[in-house]
C-alpha cells in the first residue's frame, strides 16, 4: 500500500496532460515470498489539483450518524448494583453478546453477556408490560404483575403511582 502511494507520488510529472478514468496500473512483475505474493505494478501519469475552498459545491448533505438503538431498553439497572457495575455490564452486553466467533470475547464472557443481555430484556418486557396495565388503570393488576416478575422496586413504583394524591385524599379535603 505504501510503495503504492510513493510510486503515484513519485509517478507526478507538473506537465502532463490530466489521465482519463480508463487508465489503469499496469502489472509489471509477481514473485512469491515466504510473506505472500509482491506484485509491481507500474502506476500512470496523474496530476492532482487542490480546489479553492469556496469553488468545492457539495453534492449531497453531509452524512448523519444515526445511533442504532439497541435490543435492552434503557431501564434502570436492577436496584443494589453500583454504577461502576451497571457500566461495566452494559459494555460487556453491547460488546459480547452477539459477537462473532471473530471477537476478542472469551467464552465466559459471552456467556455472562448473553446471560445480562436476557435478565435485561426480561426486566425490559415486565416494565412494558406493566406500564401497559397502568396505562389502562388496572393498578392491582400492574402490581401484581411486578410480583409475579419478582421485581419489588416496580411493585412499589406501580402501588405509588396508584395511590391517591394529597389533594384528592378524601371528599373532606376539598371542600376545605
Amino acid at each position: 500500500m505504501i510503495s503504492l502511494l510513493l510510486a503515484l507520488g513519485l509517478g507526478q510529472v507538473p506537465d502532463a496532460a490530466p489521465a482519463s478514468q480508463e487508465t489503469q496500473a499496469t502489472l509489471q512483475s509477481c514473485e512469491m515470498t515466504p510473506a505472500g505474493w509482491v506484485c509491481n505494478y507500474r502506476m500512470p501519469a496523474v496530476i492532482l489539483r487542490g480546489a479553492p475552498p469556496e469553488s468545492v459545491v457539495m453534492t449531497e448533505p453531509p452524512a448523519i450518524a444515526v445511533p442504532v438503538p439497541s435490543t435492552v431498553s434503557s431501564s434502570p439497572p436492577p436496584p443494589g448494583i453500583s454504577p461502576a457495575e451497571a457500566d461495566r455490564q452494559a459494555r460487556l452486553i453491547a460488546r459480547c453478546a452477539d459477537a462473532s466467533w471473530l471477537s476478542l470475547c472469551l467464552p465466559g464472557d459471552r456467556r455472562e453477556a448473553r446471560i445480562l443481555r436476557d435478565a435485561a430484556n426480561a426486566r425490559a418486557a415486565l416494565r412494558s408490560e406493566v406500564t401497559r396495565l397502568l396505562s389502562e388503570n388496572k393498578c392491582d393488576e400492574a402490581v401484581r404483575a411486578a410480583l409475579a416478575g419478582a421485581d419489588m422496586t416496580l411493585a412499589w413504583e406501580a402501588r405509588n403511582f396508584c395511590a391517591p394524591g394529597p389533594a384528592a385524599a378524601g371528599p373532606d379535603a376539598a371542600q376545605e
